[in-house]
């Protein structure tokens, strides 16, 4: 659609183009559930539970959490 406006010509972009356009931007989320890391290290995902909950604690990972899951990963350095 093109769409007039004062003298100049504004194109008037479709909602899909608009949310592609969103979804691209996005923000990249990286990391693991518990489940995955327990399948990684072969491990028992409580016990994987475990040494995640001491990791976090000593500031070495982080998790973030998406709907009922938590992805964790490695604790991003501040520049400084």
């Amino acid at each position: 659609m093109v769409k007039q406006e004062r003298g100049r010509k504004k194109v008037k972009k479709s909602l899909d183009d608009i949310i592609e356009e969103a979804l691209r931007n996005a923000p990249k989320i990286e990391g693991y559930t518990i489940k995955q890391l327990a399948e990684i290290t072969g491990t028992p995902w409580p016990t994987t539970r475990w040494h995640l909950e001491l990791l976090e604690a000593r500031g070495a990972i982080e998790h973030f959490e998406v709907g009922r899951a938590k992805l964790y990963s490695l604790r991003k350095k501040s520049k400084k």
